[in-house]
């Protein structure tokens, strides 16, 4: 059984484009450049102006509480508790449109494929991927980046600036998730979108088992997916179809479905909250929390 539990009474100018959650707080990034942090109510706390231009990415160091956030005017700037006001990272003329924090570890993926490592807000490495980057994760030494075609994971290569190895080339589109519980600092699955956009794909991650799928739901939307997120137990998708849905049962051939809600929008971002709970970012601006049981 899945409902729509809570609604935001107040909302972003135009899209809702990205989500992240810390310490019981909703954070949502919008079309209108603004950073909204929300309680578990969904109770406007803060308003933020971080940018002037339409917000692409977010993420959030789960060890601090620190949020990046990325614009289409080439900035990433970050803002730390108790979240009073941004600073910039850096500039640059290229769409940085995916970020991901790994502890500490900021990963950065533009449009000309070139993922940046940093540390301590410090540029460590760049791993030049050719291919432009929408959606990426990483864990360990592991970068898992894709476009429309393939997800690619890639090996950095220790102690050598820049340079990596490929691990596994698998057939899907964006967006990609790290889920499942952690054995040994690592995520055992990894989900992402068929070459289609409208079904998923469900990969063992663990390094043993060298991506082994576990299950494909082809067609599981009727439009693309936009938004994948998932935890121990859970993964949820939705997408242009104005629907997320929940599966579970992550290890057996094909998952056990746990319902899904209709939100009557394009549902652009997902993030996963306490208690089977997951927000919902949409095209109307508003942020919606779901419970599936």
């Amino acid at each position: 059984m899945a409902k729509i539990e809570k609604e935001s009474t107040e909302k972003h100018e135009g899209d809702i484009t990205c989500l992240a959650y810390y310490n019981n707080q909703v954070f949502s990034g919008g079309a209108d450049g603004k950073i909204k942090i929300w309680d578990n109510d969904l109770n406007l706390i803060k308003n933020v102006d971080a940018h002037e231009a339409y917000i692409y990415a977010m993420a959030i160091n789960e060890r601090n509480g620190k949020l990046y956030s990325s614009s289409c005017d080439g900035c990433v700037k970050f803002i730390s508790p108790p979240y009073q006001q941004t600073e910039q990272l850096f500039c640059c003329e290229d769409a940085i449109q995916a970020m991901y924090c790994d502890g500490e570890t900021l990963y950065t993926g533009d449009e000309k494929g070139v993922v940046t490592n940093w540390v301590d807000d410090k540029i460590k490495f760049k791993y030049n991927l050719v291919e432009e980057v929408k959606s990426l994760a990483a864990e360990k030494s592991l970068i898992y980046t894709v476009r429309d075609l393939d997800v690619v994971v890639s090996d950095m290569i220790a102690g050598k600036s820049g340079k990596y190895s490929n691990k596994a080339v698998l057939p899907g589109k964006s967006p990609l998730a790290l889920v499942g519980p952690v054995i040994d600092d690592k995520r055992t699955f990894l989900a992402f979108a068929d070459r289609t956009g409208k079904g998923l794909s469900f990969v063992k991650n663990l390094p043993q088992q060298k991506f082994e799928n576990v299950w494909n739901l082809p067609d599981c939307h009727e439009l693309i997916i936009q938004a994948i997120c998932g935890d121990e137990k859970c993964l949820y998708s939705g997408g242009y179809d104005n629907k997320v849905k929940g599966w579970t049962n992550f290890d057996q051939s094909s998952p056990k479905a746990l319902g899904e809600v209709e939100v009557g929008n394009c549902v652009n971002a997902l993030v996963c909250g306490a208690n089977n709970q997951v927000y919902i970012g949409t095209s109307d601006g508003i942020v919606r929390r779901a419970t599936f049981l």
